[in-house]
């Protein structure tokens, strides 16, 4: 053995290299706690909000999830059913563009207003009779003598001509009709009308009546009373009282109906 020289290998116990690599580990884990109780929530949120565009999420709000297109259930005619139509399998299509169907409203609300003034043409009451279309529908005012005697609510026979021609233009368009009734400011108080409340109320009332007694359906006519609360002109002279005391036609797509529930 002499001469030999001999070499002692020195190194860490087996024990020791594992209590070094535990306390890397838990280094490491609190490293990462460190960064997730830091993190940046509004560049998260465009991150998300990145992410959501890359996909196709049709939302303009950074960081909120939604779904990707909203499954619309296709229709398809069915004779059983009301209208025509059952609903079937969702189908992935997309929604119409903005302001489409408004247009689609205006363009219809237009052909119902070419009628109107077809039909005051042809009854011969154009300066007694306005008509205005706009997107949300037609409004045609009709002067009070035309439809009623002065401070009565009974429809002449000579304007039942005219309610029949709107009858038809009712039958021809899907649109809801409210019946307006005004007065001028001159106070009334009689049995039947104790104020020009119950006297605009029962004109357009009446004229509701006549309207379903030809066929317009309940569900698409309603009648309300405003008294002197919406002049057009000025009450102090017979000109301007004479254009108050009128009855106003609203056609809409939609009910006038406000929803409080």
């Amino acid at each position: 053995m002499a001469g030999k020289n001999i070499v002692v290998k020195k190194g860490l116990p087996p024990w020791m290299a594992t209590f070094s690599d535990l306390c890397t580990l838990l280094l490491t884990f609190f490293v990462l706690l460190l960064t997730f109780a830091n993190m940046d929530v509004q560049k998260f949120r465009e991150m998300l909000g990145s992410v959501q565009n890359a996909f196709g999420v049709q939302t303009m709000v950074k960081g909120e999830y939604q779904a990707a297109i909203s499954p619309q259930p296709a229709q398809h005619p069915t004779p059983g059913d009301p209208g025509g139509f059952r609903a079937t399998a969702p189908s992935l299509t997309t929604a119409p563009p903005p302001g489409m169907s408004e247009a689609a409203t205006e363009a219809e609300a237009e052909g119902m207003a070419q009628q109107v003034r077809e039909l005051v043409r042809s009854s011969g009451m154009g300066d007694m009779v306005d008509v205005n279309a706009s997107s949300r529908g037609v409004r045609l005012r009709v002067k009070g003598k035309i439809l009623f005697e002065p401070g009565q609510a009974q429809v002449l026979d000579g304007a039942k001509k005219f309610l029949d021609g709107i009858v038809q233009v009712m039958n021809r368009h899907s649109f809801y009709l409210t019946v307006e009734g005004h007065t001028d400011s001159t106070p009334i108080s009689t049995a039947q009308f104790p104020s020009n409340w119950e006297l605009s109320a029962a004109r357009a009332t009446a004229v509701l009546r006549y309207l379903v007694g030809r066929g317009v359906s309940e569900n698409r006519v309603s009648a309300i009373g405003y008294a002197s609360n919406y002049p057009l002109a000025s009450n102090s002279s017979e000109d301007g009282r004479n254009q108050n005391r009128r009855v106003e036609f609203v056609f809409t797509k939609k009910p006038l109906r406000i929803a409080v529930d």
